[in-house]
Formats: structure tokens, sequence, C-alpha cells
């Protein structure tokens, strides 16, 4: 099981967002930035990425260029997996959400029916 915060925003909509190390922000960096609706932070690392591989690239750097890029690339999903969430919640926030309470659920989907349910929305 694992805790979702759950968060309302004025129109009614609601969120439920992962406690602690997210995945799928670990495997897929910039595109899940950009399904999560941070604009900036998607578009920024996606646009680094490709400036940091064209230079290596023409660099002609070999290995070296290919290490340097997947510990780079090591160290990005790292900081994704271990603040994405934290940045979610921030934007969330920022957006005019509140946090209503944290819920322990197996998914994010159960987590929002157990709120629900339990104020009869």
């Amino acid at each position: 099981m694992k805790q979702f915060k759950i968060y309302q925003h004025p129109d009614g909509t609601l969120q439920a967002v992962k406690q602690g190390w997210s995945w799928p922000a670990f495997f897929f960096s910039c595109f899940w930035a950009l399904a999560k609706k941070m604009w900036l932070t998607g578009a920024t690392l996606f646009i680094l990425s490709l400036i940091l591989g064209t230079y290596i690239a023409e660099a002609g750097m070999g290995k070296t260029g290919d290490d340097i890029i997947n510990v780079i690339s090591l160290a990005i999903s790292i900081i994704f997996g271990l603040k994405g969430n934290d940045w979610w919640e921030s934007l969330l926030l920022s957006h005019g959400y509140e946090e209503k309470e944290t819920i322990t659920a197996r998914t994010p989907q159960a987590a929002l029916a157990t709120f629900y349910k339990e104020h009869n929305l």
C-alpha cells in the first residue's frame, strides 16, 4: 500500500499524488514532466538533452562521450525519481489546488475512490 495526498481544485477536480519515489518520473523524465503539464521542466530537459547529445557527437568523443551521456542521464533520472512528485505537488498548489488529506491505497484511482466514498461525492 502507498500513501497518496489528495488535492482538490476550486472547480472540484481532484488529483492523487503518490508520496515518495516516482518510477514513471525516473524512467520517462522529460516526457513524464510534459504529461503532468510541467511544460518548462519537460521542454528544458528535452532541449538540453538534444544540445548535449549533438555537442558530444560533433566533438567526436566516442565511448567517452557515451559514458558522459549515460552518467548524466542516470543522474537526471534519479533526481526526477526523487523529486518528481514534490514538483507535481508544487505545480498543483500554484494552480489553486488545496491539499485535502492523505489516503493509503494501492493506486491513485483507489485513493480517489476512497476519498469520494468518505466524503459522499
